[in-house]
């Protein structure tokens, strides 16, 4: 065999498993994407519904059909009484900006996981 076939067909192997490694990975990241879209969607339509208080609120780079992404540094309100802290990262509608303030109280819902928490806002946007 020559070097150029050699390399010829290190070149095509070469291309073949890299094209393979990227595929099984965005495959993973949607699937990973998708079920991360039906826990929020689970938690806004089964988790308990409460209040939290809203100590910080940053823009984030990203934004979604035209909403700002926002992380929001938040104080929930258990039905109990007790109360956690979280940080939860969504979009709201521009419509919305002024509700989402520091120091107002918002609406959001939250499921135990064991030891853990996820907290989602009801009014945030969720395609």
């Amino acid at each position: 065999m020559s070097v150029t076939l050699i390399i010829f067909v290190a070149v095509i192997v070469f291309g073949l498993t890299t094209g393979t490694i990227t595929t099984i990975m965005a495959f993973k990241l949607l699937r990973n994407n998708k079920e991360k879209h039906h826990l929020r969607k689970s938690i806004l339509m089964d988790g308990i519904p409460t209040e939290a208080i809203i100590h910080d609120i940053v823009q984030t780079s990203s934004s979604r059909d035209g909403r700002p992404g926002v992380r929001l540094d938040l104080t929930v309100t258990q039905v109990d009484g007790r109360t956690f802290p979280t940080i939860v990262e969504t979009y709201i509608p521009i419509t919305l900006i002024p509700h989402f303030q520091k120091g107002n109280v918002i609406n959001v819902r939250y499921i135990a996981m064991g030891n853990e928490r996820k907290v989602e806002v009801e009014d945030a946007y969720l395609p």
